[in-house]
């Protein structure tokens, strides 16, 4: 978290210029997003009691909670603006990783 919020504190890097598909498509939003998701859903299937489905419901909505504060924090930043397609990428990239790891990860 303390990594998205230092990246959203600064203007939108060259990468970003030079490959505007990038940009265009959200994928830095989905990549990591996911990761926070991923780590969300850990940190609650190894220290609750969550069913998977409570689990995945948790992690989404902390997941998609701190994306709707980051595209807040844009709004005090020069050369940020904050949109709702990007709390979407957010959103599409943690169910993304959930969808995989309910099928892969969590046994019962």
């Amino acid at each position: 978290m303390i990594l998205i919020f230092y990246l959203s504190s600064r203007p939108a890097g060259e990468p970003f210029r030079r490959f505007p598909i990038i940009a265009k498509l959200k994928l830095v939003h989905i990549i990591e997003y996911g990761i926070l998701y991923f780590l969300f859903w850990k940190a609650i299937t190894k220290t609750t009691t969550y069913n998977k489905v409570e689990a995945f419901i948790l992690a989404l909505s902390l997941t998609v909670f701190y994306g709707l504060t980051d595209e807040f924090h844009q709004v005090f930043v020069i050369g940020r603006s904050a949109t709702l397609v990007d709390v979407v990428a957010d959103a599409v990239g943690g169910a993304l990783v959930g969808l995989f790891s309910r099928h892969y990860y969590i046994t019962d």
